[in-house]
């Protein structure tokens, strides 16, 4: 009998340990490298995908935008040296000192400083450009137009942000049977995302306000995304711009296509066309010749 009741002190003991460790945001961190260039170029900042390390400098979407002359600052902000092991509370204040240190330097044009991701990617890039004046021009593909609670069940939920030591106000995720058959099935969505926007409460506090936004608004959805519905999502953000008189130019295109956009030459192109209009009419780089 008293080794029962050790055993289930011992239980609880552990188990109270690992919550107060969940407990514990991660140190915040990223990994950037700007690519090597020549005179004073506007920059991108592309951050990298929510399953951990930055885009490959070889990638498709890097090399196009240096053709366009953009300078690419490849932002690893998860499982990397450096950077947070898991999606929890990610420091969104790490980017604005990034920012702020693109801005001080010289070969930098600090009037175009631009963001783009996709994914979580894009639920990031627009939460930087919303509480930072500094960013020009966003391009988010395949995204949400609010914050989502990081990976994780009741009574674990954490916000995947946070913002001067605060989480971030977010979307959680539906404890129930589907939720947890998609994790015995290893299913890691299974619908989830679009049954965590059924809380309508819940949304309207976790709404990124991308009317805060300093510029141009690129949004990429796909028609048939079998992540999240960031077809929806996407027209969410450009309601909300259109909503507030947004007054910088918004860009809203919906592809027939799945999740992973930035594999697609044609969505590729569409960014670098937007993000290259924002910068010449800012000045950042030459018109085009007619």
């Amino acid at each position: 009998m008293r080794w029962a009741a050790a055993l289930l002190l011992l239980s609880a003991a552990l188990l109270a340990g690992v919550l107060a460790w969940r407990m514990i945001p991660p140190a915040a961190g990223i990994a950037p490298r700007l690519d090597a260039g020549a005179g004073r170029a506007p920059v991108v900042l592309l951050l990298g995908p929510q399953t951990g390390g930055r885009p490959g400098a070889g990638d498709p979407l890097p090399q196009e935008l240096r053709n366009a002359g953009f300078r690419v600052a490849r932002v690893g902000w998860i499982g990397m040296p450096g950077t947070p092991a898991r999606l929890d509370r990610i420091a969104l204040d790490p980017f604005d000192s990034y920012l702020e240190g693109l801005a001080a330097r010289g070969d930098v044009d600090r009037r175009c400083l631009y963001v783009a991701g996709a994914s979580r990617g894009a639920e990031l890039a627009l939460l930087i450009a919303s509480g930072n004046g500094a960013v020009g021009a966003v391009a988010a593909v395949a995204p949400a137009h609010v914050a989502f609670q990081a990976p994780g069940i009741a009574p674990l939920r954490q916000s995947a942000w946070r913002r001067g030591g605060a989480p971030v106000a977010f979307v959680p995720f539906r404890a129930d049977l589907r939720a947890l058959r998609g994790l015995v099935t290893g299913d890691r969505f299974a619908g989830r995302y679009a049954r965590a926007l059924q809380d309508a409460a819940a949304v309207a506090r976790a709404a990124i306000p991308v009317e805060r936004i300093a510029g141009p608004v690129l949004l990429i959805g796909a028609a048939r995304d079998e992540v999240w519905p960031s077809a929806r999502m996407a027209q969410a953000v450009a309601d909300r711009l259109a909503e507030s008189a947004f007054a910088h130019e918004v860009g809203l295109t919906i592809v027939d296509a799945g999740h992973d956009l930035l594999a697609r030459g044609d969505v590729r192109a569409g960014i670098v066309t937007f993000l290259t209009g924002a910068a010449q009419r800012a000045g950042c780089l030459p018109p085009v010749a007619r």
